[in-house]
């Protein structure tokens, strides 16, 4: 069911319920009203008639004479009346009177059926005289009936008009979801600029801004995949030419030749399968992929499983750890991402420091946030330098192999996390890489 439809049966029942209800209790309130009316009428009348006959000079007719009609005495048209003595003797009444009496139930109204016909009656003692006055109830119905159609006609055209109102009104109400409709159906896929619709109604400028927004991470994902396949395909030529050289050299010599070659191209392997270990990290960071099922870990835990993680690299043991913390705190970054993020800044220091020199890596709490420097003995970063070393595949000159990715994951991370990663010249030569984590509050 369209919306329109929705709207049109949810507003348009209950518009003629509520309609309905109240037609229903004001004809009920029409109809008493009539019949006190009637009523009303017919003792007005009965009084009337007394009232005359008490003022004739004459003495009363009797019930050989020729009635008298309903103009003689004064009555509307369809009354009947009937006058009596108190013996019972008829003394006038009208010709369309029933001959049987219609005041032996007493004064009052009562309702009575003569010769299959029913009758409203009043009876008035005045004096010597009863005096009777009566309609038929098949013309009051009739009258009453009349009436109410008369009064319920209109009813029925203003609610019919109401309801055709109604679903041009809903129809122009939802011009805008039909625009915002046509809009999109003409958009290209590729297409996913912010939509702009005209006179938009506030009430469906939420849903536009909630689609924008839509559009917006869904072009920074398809951003990323582009990216991701353009940094995967320039990460992986140059290591799959050198293995494919060096395999081809070992295959056409022997002896010590053939394995250099062939250590030379598992080298090169080991270099992309880092390169690529590095490239779904960094691509992992930079989406919304979730981590906080790797959980939140504390300082000691994160310099201990960023060091087990350098134990195999070339100058490990150069590294000297310099703990000011007062007690072990946890920083509000997953586990994963923390220690992937220091262990890329350590192996950066002894890549890029000399053989016979040490790599300091302190820790203390500044401003709620954790410190993690490391400072390195190498031959330091230009100004220049420091602004373009969180590129990616960034490197410098003299650089030894390397992916180029390092700092460009620790700047995703802590960009994503509320962090912070500042590069800048140490006091005694070479370069401080000054890692801030927030602290856990619980």
């Amino acid at each position: 069911m369209s919306l329109r439809n929705r709207l049109l049966l949810i507003l348009g029942g209950t518009f003629i319920v509520l309609w309905s209800v109240a037609a229903l209790w004001l004809l009920g309130d029409l109809r008493r009203e009539m019949t006190v009316a009637l009523d009303e009428r017919l003792a007005s009348s009965a009084r009337m008639v007394a009232g005359l006959l008490e003022q004739l000079p004459q003495p009363l007719p009797t019930s050989n004479s020729s009635p008298l009609t309903a103009i003689e005495l004064g009555l509307e048209s369809g009354l009947v009346c009937q006058v009596r003595s108190l013996r019972g003797e008829v003394l006038v009444r009208t010709p369309n009177m029933p001959h049987a009496t219609l005041a032996e139930h007493g004064t009052g109204f009562h309702e009575v059926s003569i010769g299959g016909e029913r009758w409203r009656s009043f009876t008035l003692k005045r004096q010597h005289l009863w005096v009777t006055t009566a309609d038929r109830i098949e013309e009051r119905e009739t009258l009453q009936s009349a009436i109410l159609i008369a009064a319920a006609l209109p009813v029925a055209f203003a609610l019919l008009g109401s309801l055709v109102l109604m679903w041009f009104g809903i129809g122009r109400g939802l011009s805008p979801l039909q625009r915002l409709r046509e809009l999109l159906a003409q958009r290209d896929a590729e297409d996913l600029q912010p939509v702009h619709v005209r006179h938009l109604p506030k009430d469906l400028q939420p849903l536009v801004d909630t689609l924008n927004q839509l559009f917006t991470r869904i072009a920074g994902a398809l951003t990323r995949e582009r990216r991701f396949t353009n940094d995967a395909a320039h990460e992986l030529r140059t290591p799959l030419t050198a293995v494919k050289i060096h395999l081809q050299v070992a295959q056409m010599s022997s002896g010590t030749v053939a394995q250099n070659a062939l250590l030379q191209a598992e080298t090169a392997v080991d270099r992309m399968q880092s390169g690529l270990e590095q490239l779904l990290l960094l691509a992992r960071v930079e989406s919304a992929q979730d981590f906080d099922k790797d959980g939140q870990i504390s300082a000691q835990s994160l310099a201990r499983d960023a060091l087990s993680d350098l134990i195999a690299v070339p100058g490990y043991q150069r590294i000297e750890v310099v703990n000011e913390l007062t007690q072990d705190v946890h920083v509000a970054v997953p586990a994963s991402l923390a220690v992937a993020s220091l262990r890329n800044l350590l192996d950066n220091a002894l890549r890029y420091s000399p053989a016979d020199s040490s790599v300091e890596l302190y820790m203390a709490v500044e401003q709620q946030h954790l410190l993690l420097r490391v400072r390195d003995a190498g031959a330091g970063l230009s100004a220049l330098d420091i602004e373009q070393a969180k590129q990616r595949f960034w490197r410098t000159a003299s650089a030894p192999s390397g992916s180029g990715l390092g700092l460009a994951i620790v700047q995703a991370v802590t960009e994503r996390y509320g962090g912070e990663l500042r590069l800048q010249a140490a006091p005694t030569g070479g370069l401080d890489a000054l890692l801030y984590f927030p602290l856990s509050q619980t």
